[in-house]
């Protein structure tokens, strides 16, 4: 049980200022981080020092992979590590929100990067990648919304997100002229990669809940859309 002592202050004049609280209960109280410790304990120091930064996330998931850790298992104990600091900083430290919320959106965005980067990866080795009529690159965005978007993610929010594609074209195809599919199909095949690397739970828990229902049309609507129909789809 967390404890908390009462204090007063005083004034300049001598008289009492109303009370507030203070905790002085220890982050060890919480079973996720005697969990964490126990197991990752000799790991903390992946995370440099303070509150987490898009830099030292990115430099712990960087450690993880140098480690030999598969990307799914780097991107969750990433996660772990981050979320050890932020009770340490918020219980013992009574750190204000803002450095909380900004922690856990750039830990998003960090982790969010790298699961991207693998699924068009691992599509464009199946399928090539992705060009117009005219042979142009064709760009994607993984569009933040909500807390997300608005880079206020507190410790238990999921992300919303909207998958969004330049225009149409298909894939190049491999080398043997086979895998060519339409650029709506090669991106809803990175949409799935992404949401397993980012939101599926395994031995090491997962990094984010993912939640789609803002997308154009809600869960009815395509998992991922052209650029063309979330304009209309808006208008």
């Amino acid at each position: 049980m967390h404890t908390f002592s009462e204090i007063s202050e005083t004034d300049g004049q001598g008289s009492q200022a109303p009370g507030f609280s203070v905790s002085t209960a220890s982050a060890d109280h919480s079973r996720y981080v005697q969990r964490v410790r126990r197991v990752r304990g000799a790991d903390l120091a992946l995370l440099p020092e303070g509150a987490p930064t898009r830099a030292t996330v990115q430099a712990a998931l960087d450690a993880w992979r140098s480690r030999g850790r598969p990307l799914a298992s780097a991107l969750r104990l990433t996660r772990q590590l981050v979320m050890e600091r932020l009770v340490v900083l918020d219980v013992e430290q009574q750190a204000e929100v803002g450095v909380v919320t900004r922690a856990m959106t750039e830990l998003a965005e960090v982790t969010l990067d790298a699961a991207l980067a693998a699924a068009r990866a691992e599509q464009d080795s199946r399928h090539g990648a992705p060009h117009t009529a005219a042979g142009e690159p064709i760009e994607f965005w993984v569009i933040g919304m909500g807390k997300l978007g608005a880079r206020e993610l507190n410790v238990s929010s999921d992300i919303d997100l909207v998958y969004v594609y330049e225009q149409d074209g298909q894939t190049a195809g491999r080398p043997d002229g086979r895998g060519v599919v339409s650029a709506h199909e090669y991106f809803s095949q990175v949409a799935r990669s992404l949401r397993a690397l980012i939101d599926d739970v395994t031995e090491d828990g997962f990094v984010f809940r993912v939640d789609l229902a803002l997308r154009p049309n809600g869960n009815s609507g395509p998992p991922v859309v052209s650029l063309a129909m979330l304009e209309e789809y808006f208008l």
